[in-house]
């Protein structure tokens, strides 16, 4: 039992969530920071820019998939031994679709299937089959992040039961990504630092790792560029929505005029350039907008430039003329 308990403890400080103890009390955070220990320099001189395990290994999985408390939530699974640390592997949907395919409140989402919600978490092992059996047909909708603690980042385990543990004050959490059958350091974060973060966490890792070797555009991309779509008629007139893309070396701009036209995230962006085709990526704050697939394409087709992602649902899939000033 005491091991069960560490192990969710674990699963809540990567997770981001909080932990419940054995009182039936929440507490803020589900460790302690021991800001008492002088830590010697030998301790603070180990790092993990290699993953230390294979961290997909069955043997791993043993506690099966499960949902941590987000919403939008996303499949994970966790293992904790005291002679390696601990870690969790999250399941990250590529597109925001397959994202909110896992909140509860998506009524064609994984929670559809079920009659009665509030039961759904009663049977750990039916619901960590199903999702194991989602995943399993569904691989390549999915980034695999590892979220590894090391041993060396705890310095105290209580054995009173509660199965809590206090951290170093200079305790760092490491992520990975799976990728071409091997796991790739993303960056290391002080895991103090992580409290509230969720789904939200992932994507920005992952938006890091895209963004990390980052190539100059090729100069047919580069200049000023526009495009208007049309949007439904109200008493007032016509709606329309006129986007304003400039686009430098290293930078891209959006900016947009509208009248009841549609919702554009404007600001900068980001961009990388595959097969002959520049997606744009969103590289602002607002978290209506930040996605791990681009939001725009722009393609070049002979004399005309085209882009994929604006207008409504009856056009945003659709190749429309871009204009180039």
């Amino acid at each position: 039992m005491k091991k069960i308990l560490m192990l969710l403890v674990l699963l809540l400080i990567l997770s981001c969530t909080k932990n419940q103890t054995k009182d039936n009390k929440i507490r803020e955070t589900p460790y302690k920071i021991d800001s008492s220990k002088t830590e010697s320099s030998g301790e603070l001189s180990i790092d993990y820019p290699v993953s230390p395990v294979n961290f997909l290994e069955e043997k791993y999985k043993k506690n099966g998939y499960f949902l941590p408390d987000n919403t939008p939530s996303f499949p994970s699974y966790t293992f904790f031994d005291k002679s390696l640390g601990g870690f969790s592997v999250n399941y990250v949907g590529k597109s925001k679709l397959i994202q909110d395919y896992w909140n509860v409140n998506n009524s064609t989402g994984f929670f559809s299937q079920f009659e009665n919600i509030d039961r759904v978490f009663e049977n750990s092992k039916q619901l960590g089959d199903k999702i194991r059996d989602i995943l399993k047909n569904k691989s390549n909708d999915y980034y695999v992040v590892a979220s590894f603690l090391p041993k060396e980042a705890i310095s105290k385990y209580y054995d009173d039961g509660s199965g809590e543990f206090d951290l170093k004050v200079k305790a760092y959490t490491y992520f990975y990504i799976y990728e071409n059958n091997n796991w790739t350091f993303i960056k290391k974060i002080l895991t103090q630092k992580l409290a509230g973060q969720g789904i939200l966490l992932y994507n920005d890792l992952l938006l890091f790792h895209k963004f990390k070797n980052l190539k100059p555009f090729q100069e047919i991309f580069q200049g000023t560029f526009k495009v208007e779509t049309e949007g439904e008629y109200t008493t007032n007139g016509e709606g329309h929505t006129t986007y304003h893309f400039t686009i430098t070396e290293n930078k891209i701009v959006l900016k947009a005029e509208a009248f009841k036209g549609d919702f554009v995230c404007e600001g900068n962006y980001k961009g990388i350039q595959e097969n002959d085709i520049l997606g744009l990526y969103y590289d602002e704050t607002d978290n209506r907008c930040i996605s791990l697939s681009p939001i725009y394409l722009i393609k070049k087709e002979k004399d005309k430039f085209f882009i994929k992602g604006v207008g409504g649902e009856g056009i945003i899939n659709n190749w429309i003329e871009l204009k180039k000033d």
